[in-house]
């Protein structure tokens, strides 16, 4: 046996410090994953998005598949296992359904009877139609609803004592505004109160809905004015397209009972209900009591003609598989479609939603960016028909089996733009389900040790009041969720949503801090 040398021992002892030095530096998992993402990550995925050649990414539409196609790719190409449809025998990364589209169809007709004597109004001048998904015909007595609300927690309820199943509703736009009842009202999204509405109309089956405005002055001449089109200044003969002439419905399999509503113009509200009736019946909501208005008529007829054409969609779906619980799921989604184009002018949709889609690329590539396996499932979704109805997310749902195995889900809509009610750059809401407080520790934890440069604003929400987004579905199905939201600003839905207003460092923060808070729960 040879002898060991003092050089020796120093040669050992320099190699074992290099080692342990080395060791003590060397990046984790979840730091790895981290590195991953960068600007470059955020700006590549959401400038192709929001391109001219995706066309706006109208869901049904040419440019919403190249979209789709473009995503799927890239899950493809990370390594992401495909978690669509299954095709001969093997899976895909689209979810393919159908749905209808519809719209108004060009003729239209509403009359009402009042002592005997029938009156006939003007399609475009009286009133216009917000069309049903089939076209429908119809007569019936006419009942007066209010505002068409019931909501238990404000002891609210324009239905009681009242029969209105089959009946044709006269409803006033909006919700009450002034008093206590009109306090309470103004906190819930005009968005939300609109589906609510036409919800409790399907639920206790309206035949159709006469909606007038409440604020609107009865007309003190003869001269009739039509209804002006949707583009300021512009009196055309043929009104403009818009993205919202037309709707989606599904799933196609189940009969539909929403009610066409014909929205009044001056002269209808005028037939229909006297201006000082009107007056008491607010006055008396203001002073919280009960009270009914007689109609002027009693009758109406119509046809609600509708144009109704088949459209296949598809969201995009792709996972890694968890190491030890494969079967428990966190969830990770954001909305692929927008408004589309017409009239000559795309709507590129930047903020709403190529960020939010170019976040869940940039986890997807942070994920795999570890090197090892999470503990749990992560599916990642990019959903469409957001815009028309959170159809996506809704048929993912339906058809999901084990819901129950979906531990959390995280969404991404909007998430690169300074929001009308932020005061800094770097500021980001933060929503979340009530129920699960822990999530906002787990975010404020993140952030500090990771020194992400957000700063956040407490958006907890009680379970089943979800809004704005395909959160509201997972809500729906008791499934807690979170989401980081910029907030609105002056170019949502508008051609101006472009690219080049997308603050590319925020938006990348906030793919970090949620990979960072992914990555811990599919790590739990």
């Amino acid at each position: 046996m040879q002898s060991i040398t003092m050089k020796t021992i120093y040669k050992l002892l320099f190699i074992f410090t290099c080692f342990t030095i080395t060791n003590a530096h060397a990046q984790t998992p979840k730091e790895k994953g981290l590195a991953a993402i960068d600007e470059a990550t955020i700006n590549s995925t959401l400038t192709h998005l929001a391109s001219d050649w995706m066309e706006g990414r109208e869901a049904g539409r040419p440019g919403a598949y190249r979209a789709a196609e473009y995503i799927a790719s890239l899950f493809e190409f990370m390594g992401l296992e495909p978690a669509g449809d299954i095709i001969n025998g093997k899976p895909t990364f689209f979810q393919s359904f159908d749905v209808l589209e519809y719209k108004a169809a060009k003729k239209q007709s509403l009359s009402i009877t009042s002592a005997g004597q029938e009156y006939s109004f003007a399609y475009h001048t009286d009133f216009e139609v917000k069309a049903a998904p089939t076209s429908i015909k119809g007569k019936g007595d006419l009942v007066f609803v209010g505002y068409g609300l019931a909501v238990d927690s404000l002891n609210y309820d324009d239905f009681a004592k009242q029969s209105v199943k089959g009946k044709i509703w006269v409803r006033l736009k909006g919700a009450p505004t002034k008093g206590e009842l009109g306090k309470s009202f103004k906190e819930l999204p005009a968005k939300q109160l609109h589906l609510l509405k036409s919800k409790l109309a399907e639920e206790m089956g309206a035949l159709a809905v006469i909606e007038i405005d409440p604020n609107s002055a009865l007309p003190k001449q003869s001269s009739n004015f039509p209804f002006r089109d949707n583009r300021k200044y512009y009196e055309g003969d043929e009104p403009l397209s818009s993205f919202y002439e037309t709707q989606l419905y599904s799933p196609i399999n189940k009969v539909s009972k929403i009610a066409p509503v014909f929205m009044g113009g001056a002269y209808l509200m005028a037939s229909l209900l006297d201006q000082k009736d009107l007056e008491t019946y607010h006055n008396a909501l203001q002073s919280g009591k009960a009270s009914q208005i007689t109609l002027k008529a009693e009758k109406a007829a119509f046809k609600a003609n509708s144009e109704v054409e088949r459209k296949r969609v598809r969201n995009v779906l792709a996972k890694i598989t968890g190491e030890e619980e494969p079967d428990s799921v966190v969830m990770v989604g954001a909305h692929y479609d927008h408004l589309g184009k017409r009239d000559g002018y795309v709507w590129n949709g930047a903020d709403d939603n190529a960020s939010g889609v170019a976040a869940i690329l940039g986890i997807a590539k942070a994920a795999k960016a570890t090197g090892v396996k999470p503990k749990k499932t992560i599916l990642f979704a990019s959903w469409t028909a957001e815009e028309k109805g959170l159809h996506g997310s809704k048929h993912f749902l339906r058809t999901y089996e084990q819901k129950e195995n979906i531990n959390v889900y995280l969404n991404f809509d909007m998430i690169g733009r300074r929001g009308d009610w932020h005061s800094k750059d770097n500021q980001v809401s933060f929503i979340y389900t009530a129920e699960m407080a822990s999530i906002w520790d787990k975010n404020e934890r993140n952030i500090a040790d990771f020194n992400i440069n957000l700063e956040m604003f407490d958006g907890k929400t009680k379970m089943g009041e979800a809004g704005g987004s395909d959160n509201v579905n997972f809500d729906k199905e008791g499934i807690p969720y979170f989401w980081y939201h910029t907030g609105g600003h002056e170019d949502y839905h508008q051609v101006s949503d472009h690219s080049d207003k997308i603050m590319m460092d925020k938006a990348a923060e906030i793919t970090k801090l949620s990979y960072l808070n992914i990555w811990d729960l599919a790590n739990e």
